[in-house]
């Protein structure tokens, strides 16, 4: 099992004008061990009113990146990765953000406020965690839809973070065995654009030409040239125009023999 996939992050127009850093970060890994492919992925947004959130949005797709790469090379098997070996990553995620606090005496850990979207695909067993707004959507036969809805907070236009204390309860968290052809990850920062908030599903026509442009490539893993291509939409007048947020998203499309509905496309 092979994948295509594209991803690019941008700074929105709003960090433009106030000089501020992209607090949107992702990170995506291809990993072969004892000969079965994993692709593993993490998309982090930072709070906009968090000072630090641009280094804990780094740090939290680094760590769960890190972690599942130790769980998967001591010879466990993706099935037996849990709820609670996860809760154990945002306890570590947490504790080191207190140390961060005592040592630079700072506020609190909401000055590392973020979100954060995480997924692990293989051929037999799929892995997805949320925490907080931003969409991870699948598609498993002929609909893309979501495999959560964003988390909302207390408050209209608020979230949950991985910064709470409440984080290890309230999390997402889910396991599948279907076959996934393709995986979207995004941050808020385009949802109203690219989600169809009266069906509560994914917006289609919105990412129809990126799924088609992984079709076509003849390529596999990264395809930079796509991801370049979607950095300038991303920071497009087109965009910037709905949206002056940070905008990250990563589109997948597994390629190679797949069991199950897509096994002969």
């Amino acid at each position: 099992m092979n994948w295509k996939y594209l991803c690019s992050s941008v700074r929105g127009t709003s960090h433009e004008s106030m000089d501020l850093p992209k607090q949107d970060n992702y990170r995506i890994i291809e990993l072969l061990v004892n000969d079965k492919n994993y692709l593993i992925s993490a998309v982090a947004d930072g709070a906009g009113s968090a000072k630090y959130s641009d280094l804990s949005s780094d740090f939290i797709c680094k760590l769960f990146l890190k972690k599942t790469k130790q769980w998967l090379k001591s010879d466990n098997s993706l099935e037996d990765l849990t709820r609670e070996i996860i809760i154990d990553w945002f306890t570590r995620f947490r504790s080191v953000l207190e140390r961060a606090v005592k040592i630079y005496r700072l506020n609190s850990t909401r000055d590392f406020a973020t979100t954060l979207l995480f997924s692990v695909l293989s051929k037999d067993c799929n892995i997805f965690v949320q925490i907080g707004d931003g969409i991870i959507a699948i598609n498993n036969d002929s609909a893309l839809e979501c495999v959560f809805l964003p988390q909302n907070g207390e408050f209209i236009n608020t979230t949950h973070f991985a910064t709470e204390a409440v984080a290890t309860s309230i999390f997402m968290f889910k396991t599948t065995k279907e076959p996934v052809k393709y995986l979207i990850m995004h941050t808020d920062g385009i949802e109203h654009i690219a989600f169809n908030f009266a069906e509560q599903k994914p917006f289609l026509p919105f990412f129809t030409p990126f799924l088609k442009a992984l079709n076509n490539s003849t390529n596999t893993g990264h395809i930079e040239t796509l991801s370049k291509q979607l950095s300038v939409f991303l920071q497009s007048d087109r965009v910037n125009k709905r949206t002056d947020d940070d905008k990250t998203l990563l589109v997948v499309l597994t390629c190679g023999e797949l069991k199950g509905a897509y096994q002969n496309e």
